[in-house]
């Protein structure tokens, strides 16, 4: 028996998702000799899993910033997930920080009270405003932004430091 399945055949309702006709366009880096190799759903997930959630996040910033992370590697197969994963992330910081400043204000009102409270530094929240930008932006007005990997790695890697920050692990407890 073999478990080699020819290009094209009908698996079914076994047939795998297939990947987004623009990831013919993005690099997975390069090989010990210096040829490019292509993007795989398994290179994005090793990137995502580099993201981790401490165990005092509360519950709902660590289920959001969870969910981007899947999505970062699950735009292998819809690129649009791509830019949804770091505004998905975005949201995550807005909602630690209204847990954490036990706040319902508006998210720049919440980031201009975290650097009063040196929760955050000022330069932390110059890219948090950016990122409510991008947020609003997505939600509410619909507009997608085009980016590489590597952009919105950055945008949703900037997202989890900032909630690290807030939430700091605690001595003895490894993040997940």
């Amino acid at each position: 028996m073999s478990l080699w399945t020819p290009p094209g055949a009908d698996l079914g309702e076994f047939d795998p998702p297939q990947p987004d006709p623009i990831m013919v366009n993005f690099s997975g880096g390069f090989d010990q000799d210096g040829h490019p190799r292509p993007m795989t759903y398994r290179r994005l997930k090793e990137v995502a899993d580099t993201l981790t959630i401490t165990s005092t996040t509360p519950e709902g910033p660590a289920s959001l910033l969870g969910v981007a992370r899947n999505m970062f590697a699950l735009s292998f197969y819809c690129y649009q997930m791509l830019a949804a994963s770091a505004a998905n992330s975005i949201v995550a910081v807005e909602s630690a920080l209204k847990v954490r400043l036990a706040s319902n204000a508006r998210f720049n009102v919440l980031i201009d009270k975290a650097v009063e409270e040196g929760l955050v530094a000022p330069d932390t929240a110059d890219v948090v405003h950016a990122g409510r930008q991008i947020r609003n932006n997505y939600f509410h007005e619909g507009k997608l932004p085009q980016w590489t990997f590597a952009m919105a790695h950055n945008g949703i890697g900037a997202s989890y430091r900032l909630v690290r920050e807030l939430y700091p692990e605690n001595e003895g407890q490894e993040a997940t």
